[in-house]
């Protein structure tokens, strides 16, 4: 089939297509630019699924199509994609920049160029109150990949002012550049050389709580509208990305990146979690103490106790933020078998994970009070008056909080205010890092519990072993002691026969002989007797022993 040949089909059968596989499945399945479809659509007057359709339906909750009105066997001609037109867009896009680079280019005919619809100057659009989720629908189901340009050293993205205006106000800059395989960094630098507008401080932030937005239109601009740069990867995805949550099964990971893209923070007015309520009247109790305390001044105790957790990380105005912060999370996550303790750790497969929250503070010059003006007129009266005068101390600045938090998960992942994001925009990838730190938890209390066993193994075997010794330094003992008490009674044995042949036998001689032959089988150890005598014996074999004991030692 011919590359700028149409498709043809029915209204009733294009409007069963976009309401079973979405507008941007469409557009893969028959090779359409999503925005060339996505007018087509619209002048033949075929409704569209709605913002958050796909989410909706994605979680099994209930939803609404938009019945087709009009002629239903109505033929419509969709016209399909010429490859070779965007192959001659490329090239002459980087023929000035990549002249030796050699680069295929078809001679067939262009198709229609791709269109995409921008405001007019000076008009304004509000965004309708939706989530975080549904903007990340929208954008996986509306825009397709960049195009690519792949030399034989380098691959360069081309960047389209119009398309990439639409992207940068639908999606946060961070899930921009996991599209185009670069850093947020490089996305800010491609819209400042493009002449695009970016969302201020506190877009997402409005958006996701419901209230209204404006959009800055794209201004008109003399700047060329298409733009090449150098693509970080091959594809569309991060490595990183491919690599999040990959320590836990595929159905958890699925779930809880289904979550994590969801959160949105509760009303004002809703109840908050029962911890947090209780950590807040902990605080209040404290503070409550401390201002007694410090009337009272004879007990020190009350004063000297350490203060409940972000009483002296974060100013009062700023608090209720991070309580309703914490209450988003803890909402989203308790679901998943997690849980908060008292002091606001957040337990996650078994594994509690530290959140510290710090606000920031601005340097601002120290404006003096009365009593320090007071000090500084005394000293310098006591300096005119004496010769020497000891100048009060005064600080020259002041620290004042400015009301920018900083949430740093298990001392390590940091996430914070900018001028691009605030951390109620980042909830999701919050919620990520608490099980990413968790898994970090989990290893390392591992590698401890594996640390402890093996001391515990060796110490076991250094046990066994000196019971081995001692056991071994015993039979030793005992053998030399046995041995040495044969010998004295061979010897007296040897003596007594002697003595018998010698024939001197007088009474004294043949009344010591009787003995020694009556007391000649104590101290020979192949007749067991059980006396006194070998007790003492054994005595003096358990002190030997403890001699070599400490000597082998």
């Amino acid at each position: 089939m011919l590359e700028n040949s149409s498709i043809e089909m029915t209204r009733k059968q294009l409007y069963d297509e976009i309401w079973e596989i979405s507008v941007a499945g469409v557009a893969k399945k028959y090779n359409l630019p999503y925005t060339h479809l996505i007018k087509q659509i619209k002048d033949v007057d075929i409704p569209i699924p709605p913002s958050g359709y796909w989410t909706k339906l994605n979680f099994n909750k209930p939803v609404t199509k938009i019945a087709l009105s009009g002629p239903v066997d109505e033929i419509v001609l969709v016209s399909r994609t010429s490859l070779s037109n965007r192959k001659k867009k490329l090239h002459s896009l980087t023929n000035g920049s990549f002249s030796n680079a050699e680069t295929e280019v078809s001679n067939a005919e262009a198709s229609p160029a791709l269109t995409t619809t921008t405001l007019p100057a000076g008009e304004q659009t509000l965004f309708p109150s939706t989530t975080m989720k549904e903007n990340a629908s929208e954008v996986a189901h509306t825009i397709d990949l960049p195009e690519t340009c792949v030399l034989p050293e380098q691959a360069y993205t081309i960047y389209d002012r119009e398309i990439l205006y639409n992207e940068i106000w639908l999606s946060p800059l961070d899930e921009i550049a996991k599209r185009y395989a670069v850093s947020d960094v490089a996305i800010r630098k491609m819209c400042f050389s493009l002449d695009i507008p970016t969302p201020p401080a506190g877009y997402w932030a409005k958006l996701r709580a419901g209230k209204p937005v404006t959009r800055t239109p794209l201004p008109v601009t003399n700047k060329p509208t298409q733009k090449s740069g150098i693509r970080a990867g091959t594809n569309s995805t991060s490595p990183l990305e491919k690599e999040i949550l990959s320590f836990l099964c595929a159905e958890d990971r699925s779930v809880v990146l289904s979550i994590a893209t969801q959160i949105r923070l509760p009303d004002e007015n809703a109840k908050m979690h029962p911890t947090i309520v209780a950590h807040r009247k902990a605080i209040i109790e404290w503070k409550k103490k401390q201002r007694e305390q410090e009337i009272r001044v004879y007990n020190r105790r009350a004063i000297d106790a350490p203060p409940p957790f972000l009483v002296d990380t974060v100013s009062e105005e700023v608090l209720p933020r991070v309580f309703h912060i914490f209450d988003a999370l803890i909402k989203a996550m308790e679901p998943l078998d997690c849980s908060l303790t008292s002091d606001l750790k957040f337990v996650v497969n078994g594994e509690p994970v530290a959140v510290s929250v710090t606000e920031a503070k601005d340097e601002i010059k120290h404006i003096p009070t009365k009593e320090e003006n007071l000090q500084l007129l005394k000293y310098e009266e006591d300096k005119r008056r004496y010769s020497w005068a000891s100048k009060p101390k005064i600080r020259k600045y002041d620290y004042v909080y400015n009301g920018r938090i900083t949430f740093t998960v298990n001392s390590s992942k940091i996430f914070r205010d900018c001028k691009s994001y605030v951390i109620e925009d980042r909830l999701g990838d919050l919620m990520i890092s608490f099980y990413q730190a968790s898994d970090i938890l989990r290893q390392e209390r591992e590698d401890r519990e594996e640390a402890e066993r093996r001391r515990k193994e060796e110490e076991h075997r250094k046990e066994e072993r000196r019971q081995r010794v001692n056991e071994e330094v015993d039979q030793t003992l005992i053998l030399g002691n046995l041995s040495e008490d044969y010998d004295i009674a061979c010897k007296i044995r040897r003596y007594i026969a002697a003595v018998k042949r010698s024939g001197n036998l007088d009474p004294k001689t043949l009344g010591w002989i009787e003995w020694a032959n009556a007391k000649v089988d104590w101290y020979d150890p192949t007749i067991a007797r059980e006396d006194e005598f070998f007790g003492k014996r054994d005595h003096r074999m358990s002190t030997d022993q403890k001699k070599l004991e400490r000597k082998w030692w």
